[in-house]
């Protein structure tokens, strides 16, 4: 599992959600833990909040529209992760918008590696 990549991940109360991996892929090949961002399809209310990234259906292998909530970072055990690959991958500047993003939640000027 690499940052970037979108799994749809199997929660308990919830069913199947889209998540971004964010971990580091040296991380996400050892643990049992992997860190992911979670998603909301309440793009009308959250699209514009700086804390948040919007996606649209069909972009980096999203369903719906949606946003990144960058406030939600959830560290997940690998098992709620089907094993048959990501639904997609955000690509690089994609990504960035999410780490400064989060960036912006911790009060941090974040920049990607």
């Amino acid at each position: 599992m690499k940052p970037g990549e979108i799994y749809s991940a199997d929660f308990p109360h919830v069913g199947l959600h889209p998540v971004i991996v964010l971990s580091r892929e040296s991380l996400n090949r050892g643990g049992q833990a992997v860190v992911v961002l979670c998603t909301s399809a309440r793009l009308a209310v959250r699209r514009t909040l700086p804390n948040c990234v919007p996606f649209q259906a069909g972009q980096f292998g999203f369903t719906k529209d949606c946003v990144a909530q960058c406030e939600q970072l959830l560290s997940i055990d690998r098992h709620e992760i089907p094993l048959h690959g990501p639904v997609g991958q955000l690509d690089e500047l994609a990504l960035r918008d999410v780490i400064k993003a989060i960036g912006y939640v911790m009060e941090s000027d974040c920049e990607p590696v």
